[in-house]
């Protein structure tokens, strides 16, 4: 069965290709544009990883991460961040909320899906 990533994000441009290239490579692709929404696909559906921007409206996607983590369901769903904020500061903070890696937008697919792989390695059917 394919792994489910989840995409939060609420630019449809940048979703459109992440669903593309994730389906392509042998991924099952959900998205939400809001954090709200996300959090509640997390809660109900089984995801294996959480791509997260950070700006979003309403719940800002660390808010996102921090709930997903206080979450006993969810709490061990790995998250990336993809955003254009890339500062030292920005990546810190990402990291403290629970993410576990940094991806600066605009994404290149060649360097996201390895990343993915390394973080959700194939599960052998």
């Amino acid at each position: 069965m394919a792994q489910t990533i989840l995409i939060i994000d609420d630019d449809r441009g940048m979703v459109k290709l992440l669903e593309s290239g994730l389906a392509d490579v042998g991924y099952y692709v959900l998205s939400a544009n809001t954090g709200e929404g996300g959090l509640q696909i997390a809660e109900n559906k089984d995801v294996d990883l959480v791509l997260l921007d950070v700006i979003l409206p309403g719940m800002k996607g660390r808010e996102v991460c921090m709930k997903l983590k206080e979450n006993e369901k969810t709490k061990l769903i790995p998250v990336i961040f993809l955003t254009a904020k890339d500062s030292e500061d920005d990546i810190k903070a990402e990291m403290e909320a629970g993410g576990v890696a940094h991806i600066t937008k605009p994404i290149d697919l060649n360097g996201l899906i390895p990343k993915i792989m390394e973080i959700l390695p194939r599960k052998s059917n």
